[in-house]
């Protein structure tokens, strides 16, 4: 198998998700796919958790990578497996806390190869003069050394940026001059999540409702007509 067909999942998530049964939900959805992945990233983010209790389950997997990384917020999601996943090969991005359906990862890869040289998101999202990735929905990409230097912009991102990833990731898209599209499947909400398996999850920290989501989202809007050239 060559990079190119070398699909890698990758995620981050939190001690208290990552040791609950909604997150095995979420795993035995992902291995239960029309087209399989070749290795899950799991990115722990050790600057900001600590993680007691990794399950056992994923320590067997061999197609499970646990990385500790030194980054820190939700975009370790993508940019703590950006010193792991060769260059070529197939990338989707994921939240942890959704269930998927069989065809999630066939939805997305059928769009990526219409055109490699496209981010293709289940969903999107326009903003002033770029469009959003929607983080849970997944969004696919081909690795490259445009998407491996996205560190250097992790580097330099403005603290109101932290805890709004999508938006930020859409922003460093946008700055690396990779178009960000719309997947090709026309429903994806009814046809690649599966809401039923997904809302009764536990009660835990979530960003779009436990952080001031709206007010640092137009903060950093306003940091991007600042710098968009």
């Amino acid at each position: 198998m060559t990079n190119e067909q070398t699909i890698y999942l990758t995620l981050t998530t939190r001690p208290e998700r990552l040791e609950s049964d909604h997150f095995k939900k979420v795993y035995h959805s992902l291995n239960n796919q029309e087209i399989s992945y070749t290795f899950l990233i799991i990115n722990l983010s050790v600057n900001d958790f600590t993680y007691k209790n990794i399950p056992q389950y994923l320590i067997d997997d061999k197609k499970v990578i646990i990385n500790k990384s030194n980054i820190r917020g939700p975009c370790t999601k993508l940019i703590g497996s950006l010193d792991i996943i060769p260059l070529h090969s197939i990338v989707i991005v994921l939240d942890d806390d959704i269930v998927m359906r069989k065809n999630f990862i066939s939805s997305l890869y059928y769009s990526y190869v219409k055109n490699p040289n496209y981010i293709w998101s289940s969903f999107i999202q326009k903003r002033i003069f770029f469009n959003e990735v929607n983080g849970f929905g997944g969004f696919i990409l081909k690795m490259t050394d445009k998407i491996k230097n996205m560190k250097s912009y992790y580097n330099t991102m403005p603290k109101c940026a932290k805890f709004i990833d999508d938006t930020w990731f859409g922003w460093c898209f946008y700055k690396l001059g990779i178009p960000v599209v719309k997947g090709l499947h026309p429903d994806p909400w009814n046809y690649v999540l599966d809401i039923q398996n997904t809302d009764p999850h536990p009660q835990w920290h979530e960003l779009c409702k436990h952080t001031s989501r709206d007010n640092m989202t137009k903060e950093f809007l306003d940091y991007c007509i600042k710098n968009k050239d």
